[in-house]
């Protein structure tokens, strides 16, 4: 039996689902940014921090997106009255990866 606040949870998820999905398309399509060969040795660090951090979100985003789709799938599987434990979980562990990449995403800006 799903409770008031699993609901609530699962919603939240579904709701980031529809806000990152198309993020996570978007980052996929977006072109690498070119760096300058004569760029001073000073930024070059803080460019690699910078790369690393892009990467990483788009890491995270990928996997979140495959774990939206795995949800999805186990929501298509269960009848309207009943979810499995394992879809509250799953719905749990979205909404911790989505808050994830949301903070680092505005602590970088």
């Amino acid at each position: 039996m799903i409770t008031p606040g699993q609901t609530g949870r699962l919603r939240t998820a579904v709701l980031w689902c529809a806000v990152l999905l198309p993020l996570s398309a978007m980052a996929r399509q977006a072109p690498a940014p070119e760096t300058k060969p004569g760029a001073a040795a000073a930024a070059k660090p803080a460019l690699t921090a910078e790369v690393q951090r892009k990467k990483d979100l788009e890491a995270d985003t990928e996997k979140l997106y495959k774990l939206t789709q795995e949800l999805k799938a186990e929501v298509a599987k269960t009848d309207k009255n009943t979810l499995s434990v394992a879809v509250v979980k799953k719905a749990q562990e979205i909404e911790r990866l989505a808050k994830s990449i949301k903070d680092r995403s505005r602590a970088s800006h």
